[in-house]
């Protein structure tokens, strides 16, 4: 399978000529991205009912600018996710099939930067969230181009870097989005990246992309639950995002167990244990 840095022997000499074209393109995602995200972090933004006279004519916006940047800035995330992943030489033979599932982690990412850097404290914070972005943006991309052929160099450690990066954004997940949202949307936002999070995870199965949904979705629903119900319990924001971040970790590898056909009695014992005493020592130190 071709790999994308190709390898030319000449009199003894390997010349390593280094496909150029998809670091192009993620260099220019991540530029338009991450200039979007500033523009909607270090500006003022208009809110809804704004008018703009518009000639004779006034427009007033349905929604504020706030509320629909995360959705361009998920948008443009995804497209550019596109633009990398048909750089592939695999995208070219045609054997890369229903290409919105490797959006999910570059969007999730994406979503995630919009709930923290506005949160962030002071400019030079936000700045320097910002260049975090830029930076995890594009590790992210280059780690999903070459997770794309489980058969190339380098798929093993691209398939760990893309695996730490959705652990990490869940725990920010978890920990960040405030707890003093409405229950509703604080639960369909922590299902929706949930459910990104969960089918990035489960794709390193390769398994076929149905499966990938269905149990990401049951990872997703049963996450978004039990964020609505852990206000009432009177833990703290801590505790409540480090047990989120445990019971996704759970549902993630027993989805993995059932997707590669390995769940059984002593699977789900090691799952039922981890979750106890990770729970048991959760509640002891983070209370």
């Amino acid at each position: 399978m071709p790999d994308p840095v190709l390898t030319i022997a000449r009199g003894g000499i390997t010349i390593r000529a280094v496909q150029a074209d998809y670091l192009n393109r993620i260099s220019v995602v991540v530029w338009i991205t991450t200039l979007t995200l500033a523009a909607s972090v270090l500006l003022a933004l208009p809110g809804q009912g704004t008018t703009f006279e518009l000639g004779e004519r006034a427009l007033a916006l349905p929604v504020g600018a706030s509320a629909a940047f995360p959705v361009i800035l998920a948008l443009m995330a995804g497209l550019g996710t596109e633009a990398v992943v048909q750089a592939h030489s695999l995208a070219g033979q045609g054997r890369l099939r229903f290409t919105l599932r490797y959006w999910a982690l570059p969007v999730a990412v994406t979503l995630i930067a919009t709930v923290v850097l506005p949160a962030a404290p002071t400019i030079s914070y936000r700045a320097a969230g910002l260049v975090g972005f830029a930076l995890i943006l594009s590790g992210v991309q280059a780690a999903l181009f070459y997770s794309l052929d489980p058969q190339a160099t380098g798929y093993r450690r691209a398939r760990a870097i893309l695996n730490l990066t959705a652990y990490a954004t869940a725990l920010l997940l978890f920990l960040l989005v405030p707890e003093s949202w409405n229950s509703l949307a604080r639960s369909i936002v922590l299902g929706s990246v949930t459910f990104l999070l969960a089918a990035e995870l489960l794709r390193g199965t390769q398994s076929g992309p149905g499966m990938v949904v269905m149990y990401g979705a049951i990872v997703a629903v049963v996450i978004g639950e039990v964020a609505a119900l852990l206000p009432y319990t009177g833990l703290s924001w801590l505790s409540s995002g480090l047990l989120l971040l445990l019971l996704f970790y759970v549902l993630v590898g027993v989805a993995w167990q059932g997707l590669l056909r390995r769940l059984n009695q002593r699977v789900v014992l090691e799952f039922v244990a981890i979750a106890v005493v990770g729970s048991a020592l959760i509640l002891l130190f983070a209370a």
